[in-house]
């Protein structure tokens, strides 16, 4: 199973709105792109950003994409 595989499935299970969402994963920076496919999915991560800030999954910083809007980082915030 691939890491992303992992990450998604973990994803998936912590937040009920994340099947709608296609996952990128960077290895060598250690980032998670999530490219929304509707605002309301962005909305959702944007109200779960202080939850998903301090996942310790080995992600430096969650990049929210929604075409038209600016990009939403997430970083990593150590507990």
């Amino acid at each position: 199973m691939s890491s992303l595989q992992v990450i998604s499935q973990f994803l998936s299970h912590k937040f009920s709105w994340w099947g709608v969402c296609q996952l990128r994963f960077d290895p060598k920076c250690h980032n998670l792109y999530i490219l929304c496919i509707n605002a309301d999915t962005r909305k959702a991560i944007f109200r779960q950003a202080n939850a998903l800030a301090h996942l310790d999954i080995g992600i430096t910083k969650f990049i929210v994409v929604y075409p038209g809007y600016p990009d939403i980082v997430i970083p990593y915030i150590q507990r």
